[in-house]
Formats: C-alpha cells, structure tokens, sequence
C-alpha cells in the first residue's frame, strides 16, 4: 500500500471545517436558481471564477453571498447531506463543524430552525453509523457587535446535544479577538468551551488574545504565531491545539507557499496541531489532499500525519467516552491496514 492509499483508506478526524463552506459552486448556483437570488454573475462559470481568491475581504463577500441562497427546509437539509457524503467518501470519522446562528438569523429561514434541521440530519447520521458529528456555534466578527449579542443569547437558551463550543471566525483586521470577551465569557458561564479563529489574517498578538482573554482550547489557524517566539512557547507549555488548513492558508495569507508554511516550525515547538479544510470547495481541496500535501510538500513523515489524525480526537471536545471509543477504533483501523502501531 502507498502513503497516498493509506492516507485515503485511514479514519480521519477534522476539527476546522465550515458547515457552510461545504456549498460547491455548483450547489450554490442551483439553490440561487431555485430561491429567485441574484448573484453577481452570469452563470456558473463566472461563479466558478468568483472561488479564487486574492484576499480575505473578497472571501467573506462570496461567503455572505452563498450564505443569502439558503432559503429554505430543503436547502439546509440538502447542505447537511453533501457534507455527510464527503464525509463518508474520504472516511472522516469525527468531525467538529463551525455553524454561524447569526447568518441563519440574518439570510435564511432563522437560527433555531436552521439548527434543528441540521442537528436532526446529523444525528441520524450518528445513530446509523456515522460520521460523528459536533457543533462550534460561530460569532462572525463582520458583524460585530450585533453578532456577539445575538450568538450568546441564542445559545444560553439552548441545551443542542451537538453543540460541544462556541467560536469566533470572520475577519481579524479590525477585531481585536480581546473585544470579544464579554461574550465568550457569558458563553462560559452557561457551560460553552472557547475556540477562536486567530492568527489567520491578523498577527501573533490575536493568537494570545484568542487564549488569554476568550480562554479559547484550541486555535483556528494560528499560524501567525509563530511571528513570535515567545508565544510558541505559550502555546505549547498550555497545550493549545492549532486546527491548521494548508491550502486555505496559501490562498488567504501570508504564506502562500508549502515551502514557507509555518506548520513544521509549530510541530518542532512542540505545539499540538491538526489538518482540516476550512471550505473545502471554496480553496479547491479535500481531506485527503491537506494529508497529501503535508506529506509531499510540506514533508511530513507518516508517523507525524497519523499523530497530527489522532490529536483530532485528543483535543476534540466531545465526550471522553466516545472520542476513547474512536480512538480505540483508529488504532484497530491502521493495524488492519497496515500501518503499524500508533503513537
């Protein structure tokens, strides 16, 4: 068996990945089509051109835009359902999904509704064998402060089996993840865990904001820190996992080459890290091809890869029991196929 064959076949986790951010450009123009959205374009092709990407500003533009196309029951059950199919066809296992209440609010049918929809889909799909499915309910920065308000209060009136965080994603330039503490702490005191997108866009210092002031687990991104030697340390002695996205991180930040990408020197500082996608079809990317990369470009050896699968169930936060379940299947899982013992 190759490395690519066994990177395809192995059990995977991911932990950074945007429920909405699932939408192919084709979806998104069949759900415009079907719910009378104007899109500024002319037809498919044109939208398929729009998933290019010079800087973040242009990301979110598209991101609200495909956000304004889900009008409807179907729309929202039929995102549900493409992301459970890519789950299964590269075998993700365990995967935590960023949902943003707040843009359901604003486009689309409501909150509380969207999330029913796609809490009912995804614990179907749990129950009949998988994939395991958790939920980071998102504040967008963009829409600060509204948003901030909008996201606590909608989630300290809930008690959803699948939401295991509340999160912070949307743009750094601007938003300061320090400004965003007041809510990250009410989340807390109604039982939330932190996680924060940080040190994407903005420098080093929004990756300490993000865990010192919002108390934040695990890190979206995080690459930027390593700007900054002294928080590398942080990081590691704490033990804050950083959810990296290799291809997204070429399209939407400084380090627009594999060469330059600063994963190896965050492993090397003994920094926690996984691999994830962040929007799979907005950067032209798939699971299997981050593991790819990091193993081709990047250089990483398969044991490291299979370290880095596993950390998506050590630093996951759903329940001890049945990340310990999973993981105990993983490691059955590389036996059979070949893989050795796991670290």
């Amino acid at each position: 068996m190759t490395d690519l064959d066994f990177l395809r076949a192995m059990p995977k986790t991911e932990l950074h990945l945007h429920l909405e951010g699932t939408i192919s450009p084709e979806t998104l123009w069949a759900l415009a089509e079907r719910n009378h959205v104007a899109l500024p374009v002319g037809g498919l092709d044109e939208l398929r051109g729009l998933y290019v990407f010079e800087d973040f500003d242009k990301f979110v533009k598209v991101w609200l835009m495909m956000c304004s196309c889900l009008k409807t029951e179907a729309d929202y059950v039929g995102m549900a359902d493409g992301y459970l199919a890519e789950c299964r066809r590269q075998n993700i296992r365990y995967a935590e999904v960023h949902f943003t209440p707040y843009n359901h609010e604003k486009f689309g049918i409501g909150a509380e509704r969207a999330l029913g929809i796609v809490t009912k889909r995804l614990l179907e799909a749990e129950l009949s064998g998988g994939p395991v499915t958790r939920i980071i309910a998102d504040i967008p920065s963009e829409a600060f402060p509204e948003s901030g308000v909008f996201t606590v209060d909608f989630l300290e009136r809930l008690a959803n089996p699948l939401i295991v965080a509340i999160g912070l994603g949307g743009p750094e330039k601007g938003f300061p993840r320090a400004a965003f503490a007041p809510w990250f702490e009410r989340a807390r005191r109604a039982g939330y865990p932190a996680v924060a997108h940080a040190g994407e866009t903005g420098g080093a210092e929004h990756v300490r904001e993000a865990v010192v002031q919002l108390k934040a687990r695990r890190i979206q991104h995080g690459v930027r820190a390593v700007e900054d030697e002294g928080l590398l340390r942080f990081l590691a002695e704490r033990e804050i996992c950083c959810d990296v996205c290799l291809t997204s991180n070429t399209c939407l930040t400084a380090f627009t080459d594999l060469g330059n990408q600063p994963i190896l020197r965050m492993i090397e500082a003994g920094i926690p890290v996984t691999l994830s996608t962040d929007d799979p079809p907005f950067f032209g990317t798939d699971l299997v091809n981050e593991y790819r990369r990091a193993r081709e470009e990047v250089g990483l050896s398969m044991e490291e890869l299979w370290r880095i699968n596993l950390n998506g169930l050590r630093f996951g936060l759903a329940d001890v029991g049945l990340r310990r379940r999973l993981m105990l299947e993983f490691e059955a899982e590389r036996l059979a196929l070949g893989g050795g013992k796991g670290a």
